[in-house]
């Protein structure tokens, strides 16, 4: 009886240990993780880096098919943020710190080329919205009245929401097992 009640507890502790190990892999593998290479613009947003297709966390750019109006013309506001994002990233090698996955299973990162922040950029010049991060930069943008708030636009969200288009989660990752566990018990 000993011996079974012995096994017992060290199949079980196995078990922990073994469950352990797997949470701490699954969140190990669900941010913190560095990409880097030559990159091209998806959307204004989201890029492509090698077979990685990453949202830049923390701002919200106008859809492709949104047009905004500047001085009484109409002016694809979407296309203009996917073009300069297109500039920006062929100023070199863009290295992006993932931070989890959205709902639509891309990559959620910072990411940097020439040397600075590209969403901090995109935001600071008009070209995207704060949503999540760069209240500064975007406060920076509305007083200089640069990109869309020398325009007369609709918000992102709001333009998707009106258009019938998925709308945009917050820009939280996704929790991942451990993420999940804790929410369930209340932890988090």
């Amino acid at each position: 009886m000993g011996f079974t009640r012995r096994a017992r507890d060290i199949g079980t502790a196995v078990a922990i240990l073994a469950f352990t190990a797997l949470i701490v892999a699954r969140v190990g593998g669900e941010g913190g993780e560095t990409i880097t290479g030559a990159a091209r613009a998806a959307d204004g947003d989201t890029l492509t880096l090698g077979d990685h297709r990453i949202r830049l966390a923390g701002m919200d750019t106008p859809e492709m098919m949104q047009v905004c109006k500047r001085d009484g013309a109409d002016w694809r506001c979407g296309v203009a943020a996917r073009s300069r994002l297109a500039e920006l990233l062929r100023s070199g090698s863009v290295t992006c710190r993932t931070q989890g996955r959205d709902k639509y299973d891309r990559w959620l990162a910072r990411c940097e080329a020439g040397g600075g922040d590209l969403g901090a950029r995109m935001v600071r010049e008009g070209l995207a919205v704060a949503y999540g991060d760069y209240e500064d930069e975007e406060r920076f943008a509305k007083a200089e009245r640069k990109g869309l708030w020398g325009a007369e636009f609709d918000m992102p969200q709001q333009w998707r929401r009106m258009n019938g288009r998925p709308q945009e989660e917050a820009h939280d990752a996704e929790p991942g097992v451990l993420g999940g566990i804790l929410g369930t018990l209340g932890l988090k």
